[in-house]
């Protein structure tokens, strides 16, 4: 499998944790076990499909890809938030 495809897995779960995270904060971990699940059950799922198959490899890049998400997205928020009181205070 070419590095490009896993990157783009990679990079696709990245920013599925990174917007589930930021819409639901305080459920990092609840986040963290659905997507990993999903992304295992739609790797799976493709055993059933003629002409594709799933891969563990395939799966521990959409995996990692929302682990880095949700982990960025908790180190990111305090700033985020700040930044938004800011703006809110600049504005009003």
């Amino acid at each position: 499998m070419p590095l490009s495809a896993n990157v783009e897995r990679f990079a696709a779960y990245l920013m599925l944790g990174l917007c589930f995270a930021l819409a639901y904060p305080r459920r990092l971990y609840l986040l963290g076990i659905t997507l990993v699940l999903a992304a295992g059950g739609l790797e799976a799922a493709q055993i059933f499909v003629p002409g594709r198959d799933g891969r563990l490899e395939d799966f521990l890049f959409k995996a990692a890809g929302v682990i880095v998400g949700l982990i960025a997205t908790s180190f990111l928020q305090p700033a985020l938030i700040r930044q938004f009181l800011r703006l809110r205070r600049w504005r009003a």
